[in-house]
């Protein structure tokens, strides 16, 4: 099987189609433990209640595909085991802001006070891996053994549940040959943050080589429903008169107005697996999580009667089926090799024995390189399977020119949103479409939306299941850099907003977000103007200002913050501010030269506009000198010039300016598209990390 151990493939799956956000490269591929060519498949065995041991290959059934296999081996109790523990540490969303945040000490306490409990039952081999949900799916901790794991600092909690996420990034942990995985998982049953379904978290599982038990935590659940009612309602006793004698005392629920606001800005529809009220049955997406963890021969787990289940009890039910089950091998013979094979066992002596096991597992052949006579070796490529073609095999170049001179834009993105490009690459297909995105958004209005509308849809193919990762990072970075070359900022705002919040305190991204928050300081008409009449817009100046002040606090930002910043001061008419915002950049090392022009060339204008020619006259020429040729530092010092009386040196540069032919690009026509300059690099980056 492709020489990598053997094992089984099914990252790549056709289900990729729907499930675009479910795997990314730094979760790893997906694997069944296999020898080369060889299945290994759990079994319990129960009658009564109670487990079956002590049986051999020969009572063994076993159909693969309907086809009736020859069972090799049978092990016992001895596979090492591993367990991945998720814990739900989300809070209530519509809880009043009145009622004090919990405290922060209390879920890692409680968390460790499970791993306790857990780790005391495995045995020396088996090892444990703790991931937490709230608003990321966090790790906190990798596979370790039992003796091993680190002590449990602050917790994230308190937040929105991304359950589903967090359930399938702990199902696709690749599981090594000699080992066998359980899943437990305990949550409140409900879902606010996450780009996945309970759907695509079911057909995880039933691929999954986990065995995977969902706990509800039903007493949770209700205690903040209770909550809830308590803080909006509340009975009193109230006289009503019924007509026959005096007033009768009844109780009734009289409003407190607690509940609104709640403890979070928003409150966003929430997905449940089980109804709110008591007694909880299961809703359309707990019964596709029961049928997910059925297939893996585990279950959902709810209270009955006054009996909660527990994730420390549920493994250990767990962990006894597990030290008394079966690992059965065989290699597969009379079937296809590629596609989906459904597994069947039955001990044909006892038609009374319960059987859990594995229900089948998946073989993905490897993509067949391209046929090189599809794509055209030189020139144009014009239909959208050559420009995949040749993006595939990293003929980057080749697909840029074709693409900036493509005259249907509109047409390739139409194209690819209506297929599943490279299903089993979603890497790949988030910067292709980085690729189609540039030239339709230097197009016509209707194609820009259509490009920006296309890459905030790519956000869930970049997103990793557990945090948020280098890849995801390295792709907005690119795509933002791109888009604010459009100079369109209203339209773009969604997506900075959403890139700084996955990546909080992201140096880059908010320094993105304060040159965005600028471009709407001033009106289209006005951007081209280096003196623009009138200070900004009064309602985004200081939100600019803040933004730009937090992305001094990072050395890779801080000059280009304090030179774009010194340029919003100076439009908002405050000179003097805007002189000690340039000053400060002064003593940093500007690498980039363009930075280096630009805080000269607005320390000239901030100086002329004080009515100090002077010192106007000196930070021009210093322009000048930094970009030879550079226009716009030129016309300035010109300017400067003959408002000073020097008429003569005025003139000369004038004669300049108007023959010199080989003028040098202004960094001042681009300031406006913030950081466009930055794309060439950043889509360079990305596309090594998509390969």
């Amino acid at each position: 099987m492709s020489g990598n151990r053997g094992f089984v493939n099914v990252a790549t799956l056709a289900m990729w189609g729907a499930l675009a956000a479910l795997v990314t490269a730094q979760s790893g591929q997906q694997t069944f433990r296999t020898a080369t060519d060889v299945v290994m498949v759990d079994v319990s065995v129960r009658s009564g209640g109670r487990n079956v041991t002590g049986l051999s290959a020969a009572e063994f059934s076993l159909t693969d595909n309907g086809v009736l296999q020859k069972i090799d081996s049978v092990d016992v109790s001895a596979v090492p085991l591993d367990v991945t523990l998720v814990v739900d540490l989300s809070g209530n969303p519509s809880r009043p802001y009145t009622i004090k945040r919990p405290d922060p000490a209390e879920p890692s306490a409680i968390v460790t006070r499970e791993l306790a409990q857990v780790t005391a039952l495995l045995r020396p081999s088996d090892r444990v891996r703790l991931v937490t949900l709230d608003r990321y799916v966090r790790q906190v901790f990798p596979f370790v053994a039992k003796d091993r794991i680190p002590a449990i600092g602050t917790l994230e909690f308190d937040g929105l549940a991304s359950l589903f996420d967090g359930l399938a990034a702990a199902l696709m942990q690749p599981v090594e040959p000699a080992r066998r995985h359980v899943v437990i998982a305990r949550t409140k049953g409900t879902d606010g943050a996450s780009a996945l379904t309970a759907s695509a978290v079911q057909a995880f599982a039933a691929r999954a080589d986990a065995q995977f038990h969902l706990v509800l935590m039903e007493t949770a659940l209700d205690n903040e429903i209770e909550l809830a009612v308590y803080q909006c309602s509340t009975p009193i006793l109230r006289i009503v008169d019924v007509g026959q004698g005096p007033g009768v005392p009844i109780a009734v629920h009289q409003p407190m107005g607690l509940c609104s606001p709640t403890n979070r800005f928003d409150v966003p529809p929430l997905r449940r697996i089980i109804t709110p009220a008591a007694p909880h049955q299961l809703e359309r997406d707990g019964l596709l999580l029961k049928s997910g963890a059925q297939a893996t021969g585990g279950d959902v787990y709810q209270a009955v009667l006054l009996t909660e289940p527990t994730l420390t009890g549920t493994f250990r039910d767990a962990f006894e089926d597990f030290r008394s089950s079966y690992v059965l091998r065989y290699t597969p013979a009379g079937v296809a090799r590629s596609g989906w094979h459904t597994i069947n066992v039955t001990v044909p002596r006892s038609k009374n024995y319960s059987i859990s096991a594995r229900r089948g597992y998946a073989i993905e052949e490897p993509k067949p390189p391209p046929t090189p006579a599809v794509v055209a070796t030189a020139g144009l490529l014009r239909t959208l399977p050559e420009l995949m073609t040749a993006y595939e095999r990293g003929s980057y170049a080749q697909v840029a020119a074709s693409l900036r001179q493509s005259q249907e834009p509109g047409r390739l993105l139409a194209e690819f949103e209506s297929l599943a490009a490279w299903p089993g690459s979603p890497r790949l297909e988030a910067a292709f479409a980085l690729e189609l995105a540039e030239p339709a958004v230097f197009w016509r209005i209707a194609t820009q939306e259509k490009a920006v509308a296309l890459l905030k849809k790519m956000r869930r193919w970049v997103r990793d299941p557990l945090e948020p990762g280098e890849f995801e990072r390295a792709w907005f970075y690119a795509a933002l850099t791109m888009l604010q070359g459009a100079i369109r900022p209203e339209e773009i705002q969604e997506l900075i907003d959403y890139a700084a919040s996955r990546f909080e305190g992201e140096p880059r991204f908010l320094l993105l977000q304060a040159i965005n928050t600028d471009q709407r300081t001033v009106t289209p008409s006005r951007i081209s103007t280096l003196q623009a009449p009138g200070a900004p817009r009064t309602a985004t100046l200081d939100l600019a200002r803040q933004q730009y002040e937090a992305a001094t606090a990072h050395a890779g930002t801080e000059a280009e913050a304090r030179i774009r910043l010194g340029f919003l001061l100076h439009r908002a008419g405050k000179p003097d501010e805007a002189l000690a915002q340039l000053n400060a950049a002064e003593s940093l090392t500007i690498a980039d030269a363009d930075l280096r022009y630009l805080r000269l060339l607005f320390l000239g204008h901030v100086h002329a506009a004080a009515n100090r020619p002077a010192e106007a006259i000196v930070a021009f020429r210093s322009a000048t000198l930094a970009l030879p040729g550079a226009q716009s530092a030129r016309v300035a010092l010109m300017n400067a010039l003959l408002m000073n009386g020097n008429r003569p040196e005025a003139a000369s540069l004038s004669e300049l300016i108007q023959t010199d032919k080989g003028q040098t690009p202004d960094p001042w026509w681009t300031y406006w598209q913030g950081q466009y300059r930055m794309f060439p690099d950043a889509l360079t980056r990305v596309r090594g990390m998509a390969k």
